[in-house]
């Protein structure tokens, strides 16, 4: 067995509940009985097709009180989407990542989109997220959450 199999079963597993008819369903129940206020997705992988994003999108419509946040470094997926069914739901922050730490973020692109973005830094002067100072936790921070929020720095750790 290689190293990690069991996050990648747990992944492909995931990936695969995708195709069920329940998927949409069954996440806003969870989301609703489980994380009611705020909501992010992907806290390892990312958007997988066009269809995926729609069922987030969907996922976040039914779940109107939650406040959801999405990283990714799909640019062009969420490009995609746009185009095809227009703006994303208020309570939806989408946050388009740079590809590599120290590099800026696709603001042009995500200000067109009207998306917001966000970025790693090893500069402890310049980082936003609050987590580094928080043992590691988002604790009562809410930046990611908040659109009016046009980027948020990362530390590398």
């Amino acid at each position: 067995m290689y190293r990690f199999g069991n996050v990648q079963k747990a992944l492909e597993k995931r990936y695969q509940s995708l195709a069920d008819t329940r998927w949409i369903n069954s996440m806003a129940l969870l989301i609703s009985n489980q994380s009611k206020d705020y909501f992010r997705w992907h806290d390892s992988g990312d958007i997988q097709s066009i269809d995926h994003l729609h069922k987030i999108v969907q996922v976040c419509k039914l779940t109107p009180e939650t406040k959801h946040w999405l990283p990714t470094r799909e640019y062009k997926l969420v490009e995609d989407y746009i185009n095809q069914y227009g703006a994303i739901p208020s309570n939806l922050v989408i946050r388009l990542s740079a590809h590599k730490v120290n590099f800026p973020a696709p603001e042009k692109l995500a200000k067109r989109l009207g998306v917001q973005t966000s970025s790693v830094t090893t500069s402890k002067d310049d980082f936003t997220c609050k987590a580094p100072n928080q043992d590691n936790e988002c604790k009562a921070c809410r930046l990611c959450w908040n659109s009016k929020v046009a980027n948020v720095a990362y530390l590398k750790h």
